[in-house]
């Protein structure tokens, strides 16, 4: 019989009935366990897990997506309440049989008399082939395990949150992460985001450009349909410099962005000329990523979040 493969909502650790806000807090907390740059069990494990983490957040955070995967699990299986009735044994036992479990019984009787003699004697009474232990021995103290020195990544990661933030991630920054409402980026992050005003001439409110209220100007996020799906930071010497979780900073060379991501995607600049490019690394599974804006052979530009950031212009 093969191994059953679980579905995506006992992958996230959630009920298939979950609110759509408890299966974006599961993605976080659980990617945060898997990512493979915190990971400390083996990296093609983590990168393993997280692939699978990212494959089902993809269909569960659609609701069409969702609706059309839930129809191929079919109906979820009711709860049954565990069966309390004692049944009757079809099988009564034979004389052989009460005799031995008289005989047990008897045994059962002889070891609580000892038991409770044991328990009744001095402390750590010692044991001899003839006198039987009455109670299992305890189990050794564990040995402490020192934990792994935590990585500059992740303990800037730990304490990054909020306006000061500098530190961009695949999935967000400062606590506001791609995937999730305007309304959840703020109920995590503590700040006030809204509408600077751009992207909006199709008046349908799809794709917006927002900004952290009284925060860095060089930072905005990309809105769709009420939904944060990129943050980006850009290049400009009087605003703060924003840099990723593995320590490349706007202003950075190509060649750092190059050592500190293998497997880079290539596209043109269409609004430069070569050598400027766009440089992508995305997580295992393709759903969150980073872009390197690279102009003159420095980094201009850094966006994080969904595949939006391959976007050139707006929303398109």
């Amino acid at each position: 019989m093969g191994v059953r493969v679980p579905n995506y909502y006992e992958i996230l650790g959630v009920d298939r009935s979950a609110e759509q806000e408890v299966i974006d807090a599961a993605y976080r907390a659980m990617m945060r366990r898997y990512h493979p740059d915190t990971f400390t069990g083996l990296k093609a494990e983590g990168e393993r897990r997280a692939k699978q983490l990212n494959e089902a957040y993809a269909t569960l955070r659609d609701a069409e997506r969702r609706r059309a995967y839930d129809e191929t699990l079919g109906p979820a299986a009711p709860k049954t309440a565990p069966v309390r009735e004692a049944l009757a044994n079809p099988n009564p036992p034979s004389a052989r049989h009460r005799g031995l479990l008289i005989g047990g019984l008897a045994i059962a009787a002889v070891i609580t008399v000892v038991a409770y003699a044991n328990r009744q004697a001095p402390p750590a009474p010692i044991a001899t082939a003839s006198t039987p232990t009455a109670f299992p021995k305890p189990a050794p103290s564990p040995v402490a395990k020192t934990a792994p020195s935590p990585s500059a990544s992740s303990t800037t990661l730990a304490a990054c949150k909020g306006m000061t933030c500098r530190v961009l991630t695949p999935f967000g920054w400062g606590g506001i992460e791609a995937g999730v409402t305007t309304d959840s980026a703020q109920a995590a992050s503590g700040l006030k985001i809204g509408d600077d005003g751009h992207y909006t001439e199709a008046g349908d409110g799809t794709c917006l450009a927002y900004e952290v209220i009284g925060g860095p100007k060089n930072l905005q996020m990309l809105v769709e349909s009420g939904v944060v799906t990129t943050v980006e930071a850009y290049l400009d010497p009087p605003a703060p410099t924003f840099m990723t979780d593995r320590g490349v900073k706007l202003g950075d060379s190509e060649a750092a962005v190059r050592q500190a991501y293998a497997g880079l995607k290539q596209l043109p600049d269409i609004y430069s000329e070569p050598p400027d490019k766009k440089l992508f690394y995305y997580e295992p599974g393709g759903e969150r990523g980073i872009k390197f804006s690279i102009n003159g052979g420095k980094v201009s530009g850094i966006s994080v979040g969904s595949p939006s950031i391959e976007y050139v212009e707006g929303c398109l």
